[in-house]
């Protein structure tokens, strides 16, 4: 890594010509690790397109080669046609036989040109007919129709050991020499450590991640690789009728193709770049109605100019150590293998394509939805910075701002794991680097591997370059490296001798989770090739049951957590002085267990306080019919599906059976020097597991598709060119909605003028809902019209930003909780209904929580009273002190305390309709004077909001300077939501109607 003195030295060596500088790799180039990586590519890839490199006389193959056949105007093969380039050090290497280590500065470099090999072979052969006796003519001319229409560029491997376990910085250079850019449209970088697309098949290599064989070189022995070519590329309408433009009748099915032509999608930005130039801008036009029930005051509202923006999700690169390789790394080491192909001629894997072009359909890969899933983007996520913000200004206002870095650190435990926990990590096994593991700071989420020298002085200078690399980290929220590498959680010593749940319950919540080797990660199968990830990254892929029990899901859902402003003298209601006890002495044990692992300190700060379960989706589904034999469902069974179904319909699949990597094995085309066929074969695997990952959230997804140039995201998948992942996500979650999540139910009746509904809800979920965080709200609304389709009455009608309206039109006063009426102590608030009998009452499914002060709060650690919790709860939820649950769970106190964070709280626990897994209210409908009742259609539809108008008021107003909450308030106030699942500001779920005979 660089330090001051070196980067100094470096600035001063860039600025000098490229010549006088101290060689440190082959062609006089620095080494990869020597410049920050824009300043490296300056120096490099002008020497690769000005091929300084043929004027030092590298040797090269013999002549221009294939990858793969060439068939009806279509290549099958890995690259275009190549011909390569050799560093001294790597012909070398070759000559003693590939054993040992390919020095530091070698470079293998791949020119390529559309293929097939044969135009320019049998062009060169023309030439030299031509001119016999001029090679250097024959060498311009060709180089000249190498070069025609941009059609020559390259691909570069320069070896540097102390980059990454691999050793390899991969560079693809056009022409023009064009520079990486990380501003919007965000495409994948040219050059970059470890580049995930191309160890994809070089991790395959029996050595040192090359291919490379003298029978491929000039003056050795023996012949390169031949693949099939037909005539179907002898179309060039540049030459006269002749071997290069044969006409149609002698060309191979009359000059049609088996498929569209297939741009190179794995070694050529462009594809990608124009995918994402072609995309939508962010939306600028605000809604009207939104700024009116959210009035831009207070220094809330910025311009477009001064939104703070995430750095682009291609700067989310963190390669395995050289030497020992840490635990973790980011998802773009993972995408090359597990992010799927989109169709001929690369392949289909974990694709299902209903187009006839590469990328057109569904990418399925493991990479391709965990990207676009709310674990996916939990380190973007534009709602859980605004909400940290608002903490930090409430532990302020109270004096005790000092919290603040406490609770940052905990809360991203889970939304920025890797980050937070490969800090603590590394501050530990090396203390004399002085890095601080307790205070992960909001700002370190900007911060990226500086590009330039100048970024660089500048990271130094403030601080921040010792830190860039686990912002790079916490950015991709819950990845690959997370859930692969969580452990059971273990008892420790002198503690009681819980049972399973109870250990888990006592130990393993909260984000603080036991991690196996760094040098393991764990998945569900037992007979994988293993090779290939061990070359790539010193990584063995091993078998592991807990990757299916939902107990891992349970580390970041179920959250325990202080409320920093209830007496400490007493229990938090409802519970008891042993209970309480419970919940504080499992944040004791947490906060042990990470000083003892990891030295470090920051939960302590918050042990002082009265605890209790903050989210509790785990323990729902722990107190729910599935969590029991004959019945059971894990979280992996509803939130990684085994089925595909697409919106409209046309595709349907009970189950998936597909290959879970795409690596350089037996089934492409035939390479030098492929480890054994037994190290690179993939089976298909039946049973596919989905790694969707997605509930009821679609605003955040919506946000972050609207608004990539803010928030960093690019719209096109790097392996399979889809431009349809955030749109997947959203459809995945409309079929949950509609599908999976509750029935609904509805009769009518008639009594003179009035019209009684009885809607009764079924909850299908193994949780409450909704569930989650406690300010999501589900609620019903129910209309009456008229046969000609005039609104006659309505219960939970709202208006284009979501709010809640009565029969005026205006906000109910109990929308925003914080109407207090005058002579009254509390805000209004919508109680938990039996019965329903004006149009300004509504049936509203939520958690409502007040701070000390009895004001209504959606902070996280002011949530001292719940005067209500009708959350539908799952089937099957048991009472603690009940016969039924003492033969589930036995006597434990412990797990009594934890159930009873998953039962009703206000009216809901005396409504006697309201029961485990549903609910019945009965709605009196008044008809205006006159109407008959008599063909009345009453309409009952049940809608979910993730984000609901009191949470973003609170949002708004706490921290209205706060530039994640500025950020917040600008996308959602632009927020386009007419003909998207979240029309309305509402996600729509079931609905039932019927008619009044």
């Amino acid at each position: 890594m660089l330090r001051h003195g070196l980067a100094a030295t470096l600035s001063l060596v860039l600025a000098a010509p490229l010549a006088a500088q101290t060689p440190t790799g082959a062609g006089g180039l620095p080494l990869p690790s020597a410049l920050p990586l824009l300043d490296y590519e300056r120096a490099l890839y002008p020497f690769i397109a000005d091929r300084e490199f043929a004027d030092l006389d590298w040797t090269r193959d013999k002549s221009w080669r294939d990858t793969g056949p060439f068939v009806l105007s279509t290549s099958y093969g890995v690259h275009p046609a190549v011909r390569i380039y050799y560093s001294p050090e790597v012909l070398a290497w070759l000559e003693a036989g590939r054993t040992g280590a390919i020095p530091d500065g070698a470079m293998v470099v791949k020119e390529m040109v559309t293929p097939p090999s044969a135009r320019y072979n049998e062009y060169r052969a023309m030439l030299e007919h031509l001119n016999p006796d001029d090679p250097e003519k024959v060498e311009e001319e060709m180089l000249a129709y190498l070069r025609k229409d941009d059609n020559l560029n390259w691909t570069v491997m320069v070896k540097d050991s102390s980059l990454s376990h691999g050793g390899w910085f991969f560079a693809s250079v056009n022409q023009g020499a064009t520079l990486d850019s990380f501003e919007p449209p965000y495409t994948p970088p040219t050059g970059q450590v470890a580049a995930g697309t191309c160890m994809r098949c070089h991790a395959s290599a029996a050595e040192e991640l090359i291919f490379s064989a003298l029978s491929n070189v000039e003056g050795y022995p023996g012949e390169p690789l031949i693949f099939r070519v037909d005539e179907s590329w002898r179309n060039l309408s540049e030459f006269p009728t002749g071997p290069f433009n044969l006409p149609p009748w002698q060309r191979p099915a009359m000059g049609e193709t088996e498929a569209q032509l297939i741009e190179d999608y794995f070694h050529d930005a462009n594809p990608l770049a124009d995918s994402d130039l072609k995309a939508k801008a962010s939306p600028e036009p605000v809604n009207p109605v939104f700024t009116e029930m959210f009035p831009p005051t207070g220094g809330i509202d910025v311009s477009a100019d001064l939104v703070q923006r995430l750095p682009s999700q291609w700067l989310d690169h963190v390669a395995a150590r050289p030497n020992d390789t840490q635990h973790f790394l980011t998802s773009d080491n993972c995408l090359g293998c597990h992010g799927g192909l989109g169709g001929p001629p690369y392949g289909t894997t974990m694709f299902l394509q209903d187009g006839p072009d590469y990328g057109d359909g569904y990418n399925i890969s493991e990479y391709g939805e965990w990207r676009w899933s709310p674990m996916g983007l939990a380190g973007r996520d534009p709602i859980f910075f605004a909400q940290l913000e608002s903490e930090f200004a409430l532990l302020e206002q109270a004096g005790t701002p000092e919290l603040s870095s406490n609770l940052g650190t905990t809360c991203l435990s889970c939304h920025g794991a890797m980050g937070q926990r490969q800090l603590q990590i590394d501050a530990h096994a090396a203390p004399e680097k002085g890095l601080d593991p307790n205070d992960f700071k909001l700002s370190y989420t900007l911060l990226h591997d500086p590009l330039t020298l100048d970024e660089l002085d500048k990271q130094i200078a403030d601080g921040t370059y010792d830190y860039h690399e686990y912002g790079n980290l916490a950015r991709e929220g819950i990845s690959c490296a997370v859930c692969h590498h969580i452990a059971p959680p273990e008892r420790a010593e002198g503690q009681p001798e819980y049972n399973t749940l109870d250990t888990y319950l006592m130990n393993g919540t909260t984000g603080v989770f036991r991690l196996n080797p760094a040098d393991e990660l764990q998945g569900p199968f037992a007979d994988v090739a293993v090779k290939p990830m061990q070359n790539a990254m010193g990584i063995t892929p091993v078998q592991s049951d807990y990757i299916t029990d939902s107990q891992l899901c349970g580390a970041c859902h179920t959250i325990n957590l202080p409320n920093v402003d209830a007496p400490t003298d007493r229990p938090l209601e409802p519970y008891t002085e042993a209970e309480q006890k419970v919940f504080n002495d499992a944040a004791r044990n947490g906060a042990a267990f990470l000083n003892a692992e990891y030295g470090v300190t920051f939960p302590e700060g918050l042990l002082d306080f009265q605890h209790s379960v903050e989210q509790a989706t785990y323990l729902e589904w722990v107190n729910s019919i599935y969590n029991e034999d004959g019945t059971a469902q894990s979280c992996q069974d509803c939130h990684m599906k085994g089925n595909f179904e697409s919106v409209d319909g046309k595709i349907k699949l009970d189950s998936l059976t597909t290959q879970i990597a795409s690596i350089q094995d037996a089934t492409l085309p035939e390479v030098e020097n492929l480890l054994p066929t037994e190290d690179v074969t993939v089976p298909f695997r039946e049973g596919y597991k989905r790694h969707n990952f997605v509930g009821l959230n679609a605003f955040m997804i919506e946000m972050i598709r609207q608004f990539p140039t803010e928030m960093g995201m690019s719209r096109t998948d790097p392996m399979t060119s889809a431009t349809n992942g955030a749109q997947l996500s959203l459809d995945t979650m409309e079929l949950q909605a509609r599908n999976e999540t509750a029935e609904i139910a509805l009769t009518v009746s008639r009594t003179g003028a009035q019209v009684t509904a009885e809607v009764s809800l079924t909850n299908k979920t193994g949780h409450r809902l909704p569930s989650g965080v406690g300010f999501r709200r589900a609620f019903l609304e129910v209309r009456a019209e008229a046969a000609d389709g005039s609104l006659l009455w309505c219960s939970g009608c709202s208006n284009d930003a979501g709010v809640i309206v009565g029969p005026d039109g205006q906000p109910l006063l109990t929308e925003f909780l914080d109407h207090v009426p005058e002579g009254a102590t509390e805000a209004l608030y919508q109680p938990h209904h039996e019965v329903i009998t004006d149009q300004t009452q509504v049936q509203i499914y939520e958690e409502l929580s007040q701070n000390a002060e009895r004001v209504f709060t959606s902070s996280f650690v002011h949530r001292d009273f719940h005067p209500k919790d009708n959350r539908l709860t799952p089937h099957g939820t048991l009472t603690p002190g009940t016969p039924d649950f003492a033969a589930k769970f036995g006597d434990s106190a412990v797990t009594a305390a934890f159930m009873k964070a998953t039962l009703p709280e206000g009216g809901a626990a005396t409504d006697p309709d309201f029961r485990p897994g549903s609910d019945v209210t009965r709605y009196q409908i008044a008809l205006p004077d006159g109407t008959d009742p008599s063909g009345v259609t009453v309409t009952a539809t049940l809608y979910s909001q993730a984000i609901p108008p009191y949470y973003l008021k609170q949002r708004f107003e706490t921290a209205p300077n706060g530039p994640a909450t500025q950020r917040l308030y600008y996308l959602a106030s632009r927020l386009k939501t007419g003909g998207t699942l979240i029309e309305g500001w509402k996600l729509r779920t079931v609905a039932a109607s019927a008619t009044v005979d």
